[in-house]
């Protein structure tokens, strides 16, 4: 069994993180995307995208890698920050004191079941604490029942909070978990 590294992601991640997104999706999102969506998703575009983000001092969102400590690969990344959804999501909650979001947690589909995506999530949850949150929130696509299980294990439950990602076509329905930290 590998031991995992977490770090921060720097600009010099971004490639192997879009490398990472891209085979995250593909594998978690077939048949709950469509295959164009899935199909159209562009290295160059998306590792643009990562390197600009990682390169901003003051972005809200925090961004870490797990790294395998035998082989120094990034196999997986996780964003946390403030709450970036709307009162359409937020006002379905009873209450938003202290609250949180893990924005984004995805792994390279040869690292499922390894053991790093677990010491990332703790980290994640780490780093909400030591930015003053209380309790966090995240939401995952419905269908995803991988994603829904190994939250779940790590202790987010499931709400009836529901909303409709709209940037892909079609939209997808997501589901709100919640976990006090």
């Amino acid at each position: 069994m590998d031991d995992y590294t977490v770090r921060r992601a720097e600009a010099a991640d971004a490639r192997r993180l879009a490398e990472i997104h891209i085979a995250a999706w593909r594998s978690a999102y077939a048949g709950i995307m469509s295959e164009e969506v899935l199909a159209g998703l562009d290295l160059q575009r998306i590792t643009a995208n990562m390197a600009n983000s990682l390169s901003v001092a003051e972005s809200p969102i925090s961004t870490f890698v797990a790294v395998s400590a035998s082989t120094n690969v990034v196999l997986g990344f996780g964003g946390v920050c403030p709450p970036r959804n709307g009162a359409d999501v937020l006002d379905q909650l009873p209450d938003t004191t202290g609250l949180g979001e893990l924005a984004f947690l995805n792994f390279h589909p040869d690292a499922f079941g390894t053991g790093a995506a677990s010491a990332l999530i703790r980290s994640l949850e780490d780093e909400l604490r030591a930015r003053g949150f209380t309790r966090a929130y995240l939401m995952v696509a419905e269908g995803n029942e991988r994603a829904m299980r190994f939250y779940a294990k790590h202790g987010w439950r499931r709400t009836d909070v529901t909303h409709v990602f709209e940037r892909v076509d079609p939209a997808i329905p997501e589901r709100l978990f919640l976990t006090s930290l």
